[in-house]
């Protein structure tokens, strides 16, 4: 858990400034174990899109991904009704939207860490 908080905190530290890239707060009492690094973008803000960003890394042979995509739009739910969180929102389907999990096992060395920075700081 410390290796990924770390991993965490040196993302937010060096990417937390810049506007459009929002990390996943903690709530007040609580304590993350940060396993997945996750965080949303201002695609207007950027000018990219999440799958802008993941495909470049992927250039880079840096895996990123989208953070999880709803059940409500896996095929085995097609056709299920889908009761969102408001009428013309859904917090899921934002998410997913503009979600990117950023590499974050506890194996990665700093390095590899530098990688991934070098790339989100250019955007």
């Amino acid at each position: 858990m410390k290796v990924r908080r770390f991993i965490f905190d040196r993302y937010v530290q060096a990417l937390g400034d810049i506007e459009g890239i929002y990390f996943m707060p903690e709530l007040e009492g609580t304590m993350s174990n940060r396993w997945l690094t996750t965080l949303t973008i201002d695609q207007q803000a950027l000018g990219v899109t999440p799958m802008d960003i993941i495909n470049a890394l992927a250039e880079e042979n840096i895996e990123a991904r989208p953070v999880w995509k709803p059940l409500h739009l896996q095929p085995v739910f097609n056709g299920v009704t889908y009761y969102p969180h408001e009428e013309g929102w859904s917090v899921s389907d934002e998410l997913f939207a503009n979600g990117i999990c950023l590499p974050s096992g506890s194996s990665m060395t700093v390095e590899e860490q530098n990688r991934v920075l070098t790339y989100m700081s250019k955007r």
